[in-house]
């Protein structure tokens, strides 16, 4: 009976040290680098910590996942809608509403107030998307026909970078 147990302390610790060995070799091959860039003077101005993957958004954010909207995993095959045509979207947060999942006018046009609020906390963009009424705009655009924002966006008279 002792042997028996010995053989399985033994055994536990040969598990454990193999596991430390591979948790070690994933940890330094997971694509965490130390990148200083380096002024002329030769001192270090800033850090860069790159990674070779990426976590969803979603998950950075302390915003309460229940209210979120409803998101797709990418666009459909006729492309995506250019989300600036809706005043208070410019590049910038047509991007980040890209990279949430967020591609077409129906998306938004189906939002609700939690929704709204969940993605001006998530964006930290504070009453803009209730503001500028995103989820009515994009109920016209959704329809085919142009908002006065939109026809201006087409025209180029209205800067959205």
């Amino acid at each position: 009976m002792i042997e028996i147990a010995s053989l399985i302390v033994v055994n536990l610790i040969i598990a454990a040290f193999i596991g430390m060995i591979i948790g070690y070799l994933i940890g330094k091959n997971s694509g965490n680098t130390y990148n200083p860039s380096k002024n002329d003077n030769n001192t270090i101005d800033k850090i860069e910590i790159k990674s070779k993957t990426s976590v969803n958004p979603i998950f950075r954010k302390n915003s309460n996942v229940d209210n979120k909207p409803l998101i797709l995993s990418s666009p459909r095959p006729s492309g995506k809608d250019k989300l600036i045509k809706i005043k208070g979207i410019d590049l910038k947060v047509e991007k980040d509403l890209n990279k949430l999942g967020i591609f077409h006018f129906n998306q938004i046009a189906s939002w609700s107030n939690k929704n709204c609020d969940w993605i001006e906390e998530f964006l930290l963009l504070p009453g803009i998307a209730k503001k500028n009424q995103w989820v009515e705009q994009a109920k016209i655009l959704e329809s085919g026909k142009e908002t006065v924002y939109s026809q201006k966006v087409e025209n180029a008279d209205v800067d959205v970078s």
